[in-house]
């Protein structure tokens, strides 16, 4: 079900967390190049570089005469290298099975980076939080696809945007054309943000619901609305740093704790239609971390499944039996004793 990645190669990536950690800014796309342009005999000053579609972009900087701007330009170039250096690295550890993410998602996560959404208390969650998670734990397993950015949060973000300023902004500064989904009913705002045409990418905004039900909420902070799902509060508690591997750049990002990850999604593998293609994925990533913490953090799990709301608990526990299954079939016997014990 997994394997475990040498410790060498999990020290290299606890230290490429940490240097990403400490980046002033992110670069939007691959790192590129500063450079100049005459125009009417004046310079200017320009980053070069390729966008999240592969395309040549060009991001103005400004007049090479003035002080401030040349000031920028030496912070971009400086950024330039250290993401270059960070991108090598990065190379090095997907190569051997670490897991990377799309680069068009890296564009958008970047640019929300960029806006302090997730040091403002935003979580990313869904697959690519699984895939950070797998690399956060030192493992490899099964490869996973999805076209879904699921972007969280729990309680009101410490922003202060201009009025004419919100989400839908952010997500522009990525380079990704991404237009708000309409939704069935009319009077009901947009919460995702899809490409173009029959392109898959999309950004979903998601808040906890106040009841059982799914509904639409305001998230006044952003200037937008959010899909507000139940039980989504559980996994959003005490999230985590975390990082995401790109080709180009490392992004760093607030992810679920895998604990509480692998035990809501047990939960809502239950909560999905019968026919829905992703309850399988849920399952087999929460199967996954249930096994890898089963050895090295079974305390925790044992925590996480004890404040599980006692109105999801049968729900979860249904979904836990068919993790136990799997767990079983995989012979890991470790993870079954201690599933059996927590039912």
């Amino acid at each position: 079900m997994f394997s475990r990645h040498p410790m060498l190669l999990q020290t290299a990536f606890s230290e490429l967390k940490r240097q990403a950690s400490e980046q002033p800014f992110l670069l939007v796309g691959t790192p590129g190049s500063v450079g100049t342009r005459e125009v009417a005999g004046r310079q200017f000053l320009y980053r070069q570089f390729y966008d999240a579609e592969g395309k040549k972009a060009a991001q103005y900087l400004g007049s090479a005469e003035d002080a401030a701007v040349a000031a920028r330009a030496s912070a971009v170039r400086e950024q330039v290298l250290l993401t270059n250096a960070l991108v090598k690295d990065a190379r090095l550890l997907t190569e051997r099975g670490y897991v990377r993410t799309d680069s068009r998602v890296v564009a958008i996560v970047a640019a929300l980076a960029n806006r302090a959404l997730f040091r403002a208390g935003a979580v990313l969650v869904g697959s690519h939080a699984y895939g950070a998670l797998l690399n956060e734990l030192g493992v490899r397993a099964a490869a996973f696809t999805t076209e879904d950015v699921d972007i969280a949060r729990g309680e009101p973000l410490e922003l202060a945007l201009a009025e004419d300023d919100g989400f839908e902004r952010m997500l522009a500064e990525s380079t990704v054309p991404l237009s708000p989904v309409p939704s069935f009913d009319r009077k009901t705002p947009p919460t995702s943000y899809k490409a173009p045409g029959r392109d898959r990418l999309r950004v979903n905004l998601l808040v906890p619901a106040t009841g059982s039900e799914v509904t639409v909420t305001r998230v006044p902070e952003l200037r937008a609305h959010a899909t507000a799902l139940p039980y989504l509060r559980y996994v959003l508690g005490d999230a985590r740093d975390a990082v995401l591997l790109g080709r180009g750049g490392v992004i760093p990002v607030r992810v679920p704790r895998p604990e509480a990850f692998a035990w809501h999604k047990m939960l809502i593998s239950q909560l999905r239609a019968g026919t829905s293609e992703k309850r399988a994925k849920d399952l087999l990533q929460a199967a996954v971390l249930f096994a890898v913490l089963a050895q090295d953090a079974p305390d925790a799990l044992e925590a996480a499944f004890a404040v599980v709301p006692r109105s999801a608990k049968a729900k979860t526990r249904s979904g836990a039996r068919q993790v136990l299954a799997r767990l079983d079939t995989s012979g890991h016997e470790r993870a079954s004793a201690l599933m059996k014990l927590l039912l």
